[in-house]
């Protein structure tokens, strides 16, 4: 079955080495806490000892909210109204480095289905099976077919099947493979992950097509990267802890100076 994949950008891009100017112009959404592990010159991250690495190169199409109701390939309008409403239950997560283009100028990445890597299909489809009501406005990856017949429209996502393959690449343990060990912070063992490029599309020539690459490494917190972790979590908690005792000498001397003002007025 050939299914095209609409994500709403929950991670971000920037060109290594380069800034992402738009982060500048327009903002970041509130909700978006992640950042680039990896050096812009190229570098493996400090702190890790790094296990394996390993890249990918994804073509998708890149479109904003407005080209929802034109025509392919300029637009979406066989899904306008089931992607409307798949973004109408959730926050918007961002684009490329968590952007806000803010109204219609928001953007969608649409991959074809089989083009998604098979351990990411497992772990969307996983994420797709519990269909409690938090867990639905949390996923954002909407899984649509393709129109039978010219003219038709397509009115929801497609259910996940409902039990994972035997021997699937989404349910394997070993690094890269398991979606589950990748993290924004590495402490023990984990798989680190950033969009470290991406293109865009000349829509002054009506193209909609680009291209992103991915880059994870599996690694281990080094030693020396622990001695420097521990150390910065020691001083954090310190400055909070001397922040919470400023707060209550504050509240304290407040409230002394609000009795001695009663007093006084009572004399």
């Amino acid at each position: 079955m050939n299914i095209p994949l609409v994500r709403l950008l929950s991670l971000a891009a920037v060109a290594c080495a380069a800034i992402n100017w738009d982060v500048y112009e327009y903002g970041v959404v509130p909700s978006f806490q992640w950042s680039n592990p990896f050096p812009s010159d190229g570098t493996d991250p400090g702190g890790y000892d790094i296990h394996c690495k390993a890249s990918g190169t994804f073509h998708a199409r890149l479109y904003k909210l407005r080209d929802l109701p034109l025509e392919p390939p300029l637009g979406l309008a066989p899904w306008e109204g089931a992607i409307s409403d798949f973004i109408s239950r959730r926050d918007y997560p961002g684009s490329w480095d968590g952007v806000d283009h803010k109204g219609l100028d928001r953007e969608v990445v649409v991959m074809e289905w089989v083009d998604v890597p098979a351990a990411v299909r497992d772990w969307i489809e996983e994420q797709q099976r519990d269909e409690s009501e938090a867990n639905d406005k949390k996923w954002l990856f909407g899984v649509f077919e393709k129109p039978r017949r010219e003219g038709e429209k397509v009115h929801g996502t497609v259910p996940p099947r409902p039990t994972a393959p035997v021997g699937s690449a989404g349910s394997s343990s070993s690094d890269l493979h398991n979606l589950a060990k990748y993290k924004s912070r590495v402490i023990e063992h984990g798989v680190l992950a950033w969009p470290v490029d991406h293109t865009k599309p000349d829509r002054d020539k009506g193209q909609r097509d680009m291209t992103f690459k991915i880059q994870a490494m599996s690694v281990s917190e080094s030693e020396d990267g622990k001695r420097a972790r521990l150390m910065w979590e020691k001083l954090h908690r310190a400055i909070k802890r001397n922040e919470r005792r400023q707060q209550r000498e504050e509240r304290l001397k407040a409230r002394k100076e609000m009795e001695e003002g009663r007093v006084k007025d009572e004399l």
